[in-house]
């Protein structure tokens, strides 16, 4: 068994492992090649900072990751773990850790992050005999809009001159590694933001993805709400079709219940964030 990075691996190639690896996950999946080339674009996976399992040259197994500065920190994030069904067993998980973080030591790498469905006792009992602890519960929604509301008060635009200290503000929760400003920054193409406006000021958003029919992030001005500026902000995305946030705070209860009742949303899953010190 060799151990390197991805720098070398073609995306054939990763995508047949990918898919393989996830076959009969616990919420099975299927990538095609666009998918997964759009995922490393967006979440800024490095394939210098990945890692493979390599056995007679094929690629078995791998960790995608990334890298973002944060608040002084390093943090390298675990943007998804796979391991062929007939090479599990082997300890795979640990041997690419120990192969990758000396290499990330020397990036001077501060923190380990990944997140872990609620329900996998298997991986959640490995990440944890590596050294992670559960740092929080981040609830995962989809279904269709059942938003039909309006507010002839409320004004909705797209927004181009993204003013992030404006929208932190807006915050009462840290969103996960996908809806990050280190990964919205600068705005991915197929991405849209939409301001709520009254009186000419913003007083919330929603930044979402048209093709994926995901959304990063929503948030509303403190001082506005409960007002039905984010289910005015839901009717503007509703088309007839599904759409899913994922890596919601579960700390945020009014968040949830918002999307549960107000948007129409299911909380279908949930994941635990995981983290370790380098």
């Amino acid at each position: 068994m060799e151990f390197k990075t991805l720098a070398n691996v073609n995306i054939e190639e990763l995508l047949a492992v990918f898919n393989h690896s996830f076959s009969d996950y616990i919420v099975p999946f299927h990538l095609t090649k666009e998918v997964l080339v759009s995922k490393i674009e967006t979440e800024k996976l490095d394939m210098n900072l990945s890692v493979g399992a390599f056995e007679g040259g094929k690629l078995v197994s791998f960790i995608l990751q990334a890298e973002k500065l944060e608040k002084g920190q390093k943090i390298i994030y675990n943007g998804g773990t796979g391991v062929v069904p007939e090479s599990r067993g082997k300890g795979l998980v640990r041997k690419m850790y120990d192969f990758i973080i000396p290499i990330l030591k020397e990036r001077n790498a501060d923190i380990l992050l990944l997140e872990v469905i609620e329900g996998n006792a298997a991986a959640i009992r490995a990440y944890e005999n590596l050294g992670f602890k559960i740092v929080r519960r981040l609830l995962c929604f989809k279904g269709d809009i059942n938003s039909t509301a309006e507010n002839t008060k409320i004004t909705i635009k797209e927004m181009k001159d993204i003013q992030w200290e404006e929208l932190r503000s807006f915050w009462d929760i840290e969103p996960s590694w996908q809806g990050a400003v280190y990964v919205l920054d600068p705005m991915p193409e197929n991405f849209k933001t939409l301001g709520a406006y009254t009186d000419g000021n913003l007083v919330g958003y929603i930044i979402y993805s048209p093709v994926t029919r995901k959304i990063y992030q929503i948030a509303v001005h403190k001082d506005y709400r409960k007002q039905g500026i984010g289910a005015v902000l839901f009717t503007a995305i509703a088309d007839g079709q599904p759409i899913a946030i994922n890596n919601v705070d579960d700390a945020s209860k009014e968040t949830a219940v918002f999307l549960d009742k107000k948007a129409g949303l299911q909380n279908w899953l949930s994941q635990f964030e995981m983290k370790r010190s380098i």
